[in-house]
């Protein structure tokens, strides 16, 4: 049987030559996991108070603002993901460090495991009726 946590790291080998030789600092895996930790966020709320399902969006559509307040929770310690503080230190709690993860994001996007994390992410937050 084949090893996912190897296949995980030559998936992510692969990634870094395909970037040209570098790592986005944020990993696939960690990504994963802030997508999952939003999705039991918007699990919390009741369906009905979620947004409308015909106003369904990938994250990746219009993440600006949202990558500034993913790096506002990592500097403020608001967020529970186990690795807040290395991603705090990597990216500033400004405009310039919400464009960084931006882009780093896109770079990880295509990522089975980000993929699959975004469309759960989809599914849980849109599922209200339509607004009026």
């Amino acid at each position: 049987l084949p090893d996912p946590v190897a296949e995980r790291g030559l998936r992510e080998l692969v990634a870094v030559r395909q970037v040209g030789g570098t790592m986005a600092p944020i990993t696939a895996e960690q990504f994963t996991v802030t997508l999952e930790n939003m999705a039991r966020a918007w699990e919390d709320l009741p369906e009905d108070t979620r947004l409308p399902k015909d106003e369904e969006k990938s994250f990746f559509d219009d993440c600006k603002q949202t990558c500034l307040e993913i790096i506002q929770r990592w500097h403020s310690g608001e967020s529970s993901h186990q690795d807040r503080e290395e991603l705090a230190a990597e990216y500033k709690n400004s405009p310039e460090g919400a464009e960084q993860l931006r882009k780093d994001l896109y770079s990880i996007r295509e990522d089975p495991f980000v993929a699959a994390a975004d469309l759960n992410l989809r599914l849980v937050k849109y599922t209200a009726v339509p607004r009026d």
